[in-house]
């Protein structure tokens, strides 16, 4: 196949992933154009979320354009790319169920629960007093996703550290502050 855009039109999947690795940028082109619309179409079926499912299908096409040497010729395409996307949407929705937890952990079942105002004080009290003992790293990653609500990938941009680093510090910083704020659960 040659580097332009002739014969790109004919070819497989599998055949575009192959000029792709070999630097042929209409090859990803082409399969971008074949399919982000039944991907998107794919993921808001998951996640009910059409920006969400757009942000993550461009994310899915990123890595491919940046790894196409990632593609396993044992699988075709199709196959791959929606397993990359299934993937993602998965990530997506855990990662709103753990940010629903820390809230939940944060504020101790709900503030009407609270026994009185000096137990709310004392819980905000002790989630400062949680982060005052967290490295600078940490500190930034909670407050980039809890108090500014950003995304993994804006983190990770931010803070120039990858998404499954930004991950792996978010799961350590919810299981310290759960441990530290179990008291403030505990109504018996």
């Amino acid at each position: 196949m040659s580097k332009g855009n002739r014969n790109i039109d004919f070819a497989s999947d599998e055949q575009l992933m192959g000029e792709l690795n070999n630097g042929n940028k209409f090859a990803f082109e082409q399969l971008y154009d074949r399919y982000f619309n039944k991907l998107v179409f794919f993921a808001n079926g998951h996640i009910k979320d059409q920006i969400k499912s757009e942000d993550i299908v461009q994310e899915v096409f990123v890595k491919i354009i940046e790894n196409p040497q990632l593609f396993n010729t044992n699988y075709t395409f199709s196959t791959w790319i929606y397993t990359m996307v299934l993937n993602r949407c998965k990530n997506t929705y855990r990662d709103q169920m753990n940010r629903q937890q820390l809230l939940q952990n944060q504020r101790a079942s709900s503030i009407t629960e609270m026994h009185s105002k000096r137990d709310y004080e004392l819980l905000n009290q002790e989630i400062s007093n949680c982060l005052i003992h967290m490295s600078e790293k940490d500190k930034r990653i909670y407050e980039l996703r809890f108090q500014e609500e950003m995304s993994l990938t804006e983190i990770s941009k931010l803070t120039e550290l990858p998404v499954g680093t930004v991950k792996s510090s978010l799961h350590y910083i919810i299981k310290k502050l759960a441990q530290k704020l179990k008291p403030f659960t505990n109504h018996e």
